[in-house]
């Protein structure tokens, strides 16, 4: 069994007795290599290091490593757990407000998932509370964050401020005075410019009564909440820790078969579905009834990525070999043009935007092309041409199409006509700030923390 495999076992919230005796013999076998720190680190890499330390400590055999290794998992899940909980302390605050408002809302996802799936607030880094409104709801809601003191965290994509664009399905992101939790609104569960078609009314309409930490919030169905995370899956950025919360969640909730795969063929989320169920059987071994109820088109880009990530698994037993978070690199990059309304600075960015995409660094490209263990000559040419379709390919994923050609034509246009803020003064986000009394570099600081 090699480190993919034991985490993948490990990270399963009930194990059989089979696996608990497979897990018992790699950690026995990795302390009598003295291969402890080498697993470490490996969970470490993959964000997974907490996680192991719960399941092992519950499981009772953290006590098998040294001390140094066992205080390593403890450090790390500490950590983590008092992030998260000084966050749940702060999201309490808005909740209350939200409650005294009469503002539904719905938890989702990492901050659901850790008080019923896993038990533990500190089973994995979060970097938002990210929660479900009512697009209605958004002025109000923002004005709640500005009365407890909330700093709007940048501007969007396109350098939307308060008003909800009609092309997104999130708000401006807000984080609290004390930068411990970035507030994610959002009044869908994937953006409208994709192909994906989310019925949010009907996703509102089944939702159920969730009580987190003393507040009556709402939660999504089962079918709904398994959706949203297949939707959220990246095309290159998943690993273990992306698709655990996956089959963890169906190995503690129950699904309606027949109305998942009625609400995948809505949404247009069948290829998405059984890619990111695929993925998760390969750590789990758990999906195959689900998965056997699922025909994709097998020649769909999302497939073909599918294959090329089975063809690793085959050849390296990691599929996380081509992991990569690269649209958060441009995601950030666009951002910042935003930022700045003038062109000296807009012109910076953009040239970083398009680097990023024709010519992105070689571990990328050959991540991308999923060639990243084997950096040939030949490879790398190719995997440096296919390059700027992958991308493209990634960011139409999370946007769509349409919207990706648009949003670049666009960031061209704002470049050019941002000469004209050297006569006609724009207000930047920085100006936003100040005008608030808040120090831009605190911001700057707070945010470094992201993953």
């Amino acid at each position: 069994m090699n480190k993919f495999n034991a985490v993948s076992l490990i990270s399963k919230i009930n194990w059989s007795e089979i696996e608990t005796d497979q897990i018992t013999d790699f950690i026995k076998n990795t302390v009598s290599n003295n291969l402890e720190i080498d697993f470490f680190e490996y969970c470490n890499k993959w964000k997974l290091a907490p996680w192991v330390y719960t399941q092992l400590y519950r499981n009772n055999l953290l006590h098998q490593f040294t001390i140094e290794t066992k205080d390593k998992f403890e450090d790390t899940h500490i950590k983590i757990k008092i992030e998260n909980e000084k966050r749940n302390k702060e999201a309490i605050r808005f909740l209350n407000e939200f409650k005294k408002q009469n503002i539904d809302v719905v938890i989702l996802k990492g901050n659901l998932f850790a008080h019923t799936v896993y038990k533990d607030t500190g089973y994995k880094k979060m970097n938002d509370f990210d929660i479900l409104i009512h697009e209605e709801d958004w002025d109000k809601i923002q004005d709640i964050y500005f009365s407890l003191g909330y700093i709007p965290l940048g501007f969007g994509w396109s350098g939307e401020k308060q008003k909800a664009a009609k092309f997104s399905h999130v708000g401006m992101s807000f984080i609290s005075p004390d930068f411990s939790c970035i507030i994610g609104s959002q009044w869908g569960l994937k953006s409208p410019t994709t192909n994906y078609c989310v019925n949010i009314e009907d996703a509102w309409e089944n939702t159920k009564e969730f009580d987190f930490i003393g507040i009556k919030v709402k939660q999504l169905s089962p079918e709904y909440n398994l959706l949203h995370l297949i939707l959220h899956m990246g095309i290159f950025k998943c690993g273990v820790r992306d698709c655990m919360d996956v089959y963890n969640y169906l190995l503690y909730e129950t699904i309606d078969k027949t109305k998942f795969y009625d609400l995948i063929k809505q949404v247009n989320a069948i290829d998405k579905s059984y890619f990111t169920l695929t993925l998760s059987n390969i750590c789990a071994g758990t999906l195959d009834q689900l998965i056997n109820g699922i025909n994709p088109n097998n020649n769909s880009f999302i497939t073909h990525r599918l294959k090329k990530r089975l063809e690793v698994q085959h050849l390296s037993k990691d599929f996380q070999t081509s992991y990569n978070d690269y649209f958060q690199d441009i995601e950030k990059t666009v951002i910042y043009f935003n930022i700045f309304p003038k062109f000296h600075k807009k012109i910076i960015f953009y040239f970083i935007i398009l680097k990023n995409i024709f010519f992105p660094n070689r571990e990328v490209a050959l991540k991308l092309s999923d060639k990243f263990g084997n950096s040939s000559l030949l490879n790398l040419i190719k995997a440096r041409l296919k390059a700027p379709y992958y991308v493209f390919s990634l960011i139409a994923q999370e946007i769509g199409w349409k919207f990706t050609f648009l949003l670049f034509l666009k960031l061209f246009l704002d470049l050019i006509f941002s000469i004209k803020n050297y006569i006609v003064k724009k207000e930047s986000y920085f100006d936003y700030l100040k005008k608030r009394g808040i120090n831009p570099k605190e911001i700057e600081q707070a945010v470094k923390n992201i993953q």
